[in-house]
């Protein structure tokens, strides 16, 4: 009997095809990698990101493979379950964050990870960080149920592949000494992790009574956010973390943000806009470019560019230590320049080639936004690329006809019968949208989203580069 063709089999087979089909192709990458065949990395150990196969697992094909399996089984799972049990599941996920934080704060990955590959048992574990064992269990297990960390025997615990990124590498004896100084010399990831679970994740509890309250529903003020309601306070973010009650969580918060720049390759600025092109001597503004890290990238990779940093002047002094520690014959050259300014008034450099606005729009709502893109406006000449940094937010529909209209906007098509954005696949950039909606009663933006507030403020946006691998898009912008 014949096969069925594509059009007739059911999405239930589509979907299943398609996981087989991108395992084929991750399978055999790995039997011919160069100098011995390597093993895709099982669940019950620790991740190793200097392993030859994790750096295999980062090339493009691997990428769209290890996707389309997401976003594929995702959609899978949610076809074939009840949607009584799915959207009862989903609205209890709170609970996993919650877990996530205890395991943190309480270091068990620490001490799971000193026990070993034998384990602990969850009465040993409450000795060492002094807890009740039954609840200790309970939050292991419901994080072993979503394979964060494994439960080889009853009641005893070890590490896997995903607990052991929340491991600080410290021991327990430092961490019960020092808590404070727990992020110092680590990865970052558990302090992002625990911003998330905590100062977000408090507020994400009140995003209902932001959005319907007539007192901040409309609101575009930041000091209106679902975590400003749930913190009872009138201080944004940022003033609030400088209050010396608060200096644990600005420490982590520093950490967090560090940690932040993994989502994209280290040199991802570099991949998109053609930065060599510029001519000679060309000036490029990094707008609120804090120490002047993508500056730096830039610098070193065109020499025959100049730089300016501007951003607060706490945060340019900063700026100075950091320059004189990684490039200090550029900070004493005539091509770098460190500039306190505010984004809110006048933009001072006039003869500017390129102002590059990395990270910066989303933390601001549309009102603000547009007064940052203006003053950018106001100070470009004919011939002035804009060129912003952020996540560009897919749409959930086809947007053909709309990205058809910019060059480099629309994304290779997903396969049938996967949503046009790629559903799971593309979970990490809703997720911090509602991070910038909780926090700062700011947000991500959709390409179209971006267009209307470019032309509002006197740019045109004329190319769109995704980057491979990174979660951040560039759109390049020229005077309208």
């Amino acid at each position: 009997m014949a096969a069925s063709s594509s059009a007739s089999k059911s999405h239930l087979r589509l979907l299943g095809e398609l996981i087989l089909k991108e395992i084929d192709v991750i399978e055999r990458r790995l039997a011919t990698a160069e100098s011995a065949p390597l093993e895709f990395p099982t669940l019950d150990k620790p991740f190793d990101p200097t392993d030859r196969v994790e750096r295999v697992l980062l090339e493009g094909k691997m990428l769209a493979a290890t996707s389309h399996i997401v976003a594929a089984a995702s959609q899978l799972i949610a076809m074939v379950r009840s949607p009584v049990q799915t959207m009862m599941e989903n609205s209890m996920l709170f609970h996993l964050p919650s877990c996530m934080r205890a395991a943190v704060e309480s270091n068990m990955v620490e001490i799971i990870r000193e026990s070993g590959t034998k384990g602990i048992h969850a009465n040993d574990i409450a000795k060492i960080n002094n807890t009740d064992p039954v609840k200790a269990a309970r939050i292991l297990r419901l994080l072993a149920n979503h394979h964060i960390f494994t439960e080889i025997r009853p009641d005893v615990f070890c590490i896997n592949r995903l607990s052991s990124v929340l491991d600080s590498g410290k021991s327990v004896a430092e961490l019960q000494q020092a808590p404070n100084c727990r992020h110092v010399n680590t990865s970052g990831i558990s302090a992002l992790i625990l911003m998330h679970t905590d100062e977000a994740f408090k507020g994400s509890a009140y995003l209902t009574e932001a959005f319907t309250d007539p007192a901040t529903a409309a609101s575009t003020k930041s000091t209106d956010s679902p975590w400003n309601i749930a913190t009872k306070t009138n201080a944004f973010l940022f003033d609030w973390y400088d209050r010396p009650e608060n200096e644990h969580q600005k420490t982590r918060f520093s950490f967090a943000m560090a940690c932040s720049t993994k989502l994209e390759p280290p040199e991802a600025i570099l991949a998109g806009f053609k930065w060599a092109d510029l001519s000679e001597g060309s000036v490029i503004v990094d707008v609120g470019g804090g120490v002047g890290s993508t500056a730096l990238i830039i610098a070193k990779a065109v020499p025959h560019v100049n730089l300016v940093v501007q951003d607060r002047s706490s945060v340019i002094e900063d700026a100075k230590i950091y320059w004189a520690e990684a490039a200090p014959e550029l900070l004493n050259s005539s091509r770098i320049k460190l500039e306190v300014h505010n984004l809110f008034t006048a933009q001072p450099v006039k003869n500017t080639a390129v102002f590059l606005l990395r990270w910066i729009m989303h933390d601001w709502a549309d009102p603000f936004a547009v007064q940052i893109l203006r003053h950018l406006r106001e100070a470009a000449t004919p011939e002035t690329k804009l060129v912003t940094v952020d996540i560009i937010l897919p749409y959930t529909c086809s947007d053909a006809c709309f990205t058809s209209r910019i060059p480099g906007a629309a994304l290779p098509p997903a396969p049938a019968p996967l949503l046009p954005n790629m559903g799971a696949a593309s979970n990490m950039k809703y997720w911090l949208d509602f991070q910038m909606f909780v926090l700062g009663n700011c947000q991500e933006r959709t390409l179209g989203h971006f267009v209307a507030l470019a032309a509002q403020s006197g740019w045109k946006v004329v190319e769109v580069h995704h980057i491979p691998g990174s979660s951040l898009g560039q759109c390049v912008s020229v005077p309208s």
